[in-house]
């Protein structure tokens, strides 16, 4: 979503953030406004603030969040395919994969602190058993 286009009303705002919470979207990306030179919407009227597009940006993404942790949280005990792609990058003790919902570099990773079956390398599919949930990233167990 891009929120502070210019013109966009207070009235706007509060019906995207409604349509949001309603949705209940599994991920959202939220984007400021910003003008580029050579685009149609350079020359529109009514800028909205940067301040003003900034605080928007955030209420829908704190907003976001509480949906997020929300579905997050009624993923504990369920198990997914998980792709492999090696050591965490929060902590060598930790591995990291993706399931098929998570993009790179844009949605959270599932961590893996446990394994029943042992070994796993790189690039394998496993299956993995959600144990836990942090702020965007699940805590999850490699089962057979």
């Amino acid at each position: 979503m891009i929120v502070g286009f210019p013109g966009e009303t207070s009235k706007e705002f509060k019906e995207l953030k409604d349509f949001c919470r309603e949705m209940e979207f599994d991920r959202l990306g939220v984007f400021t406004y910003s003008d580029e030179e050579d685009t149609a919407a350079y020359d529109l009227r009514h800028k909205v603030s940067a301040r003003t597009a900034e605080r928007r940006k955030m209420a829908l993404m704190k907003q976001q969040s509480a949906i997020a942790a929300k579905k997050n949280r009624d993923l504990i005990g369920k198990e997914f395919t998980i792709l492999i792609e090696g050591p965490s990058q929060e902590s060598d003790l930790l591995l990291q994969g993706r399931l098929e919902s998570q993009a790179p570099e844009i949605d959270g990773v599932c961590l893996i602190n446990d394994s029943e079956v042992g070994e796993v390398q790189i690039g394998e599919f496993r299956t993995v058993r959600i144990t836990r949930v942090l702020e965007h990233d699940l805590l999850g167990k490699i089962v057979a």
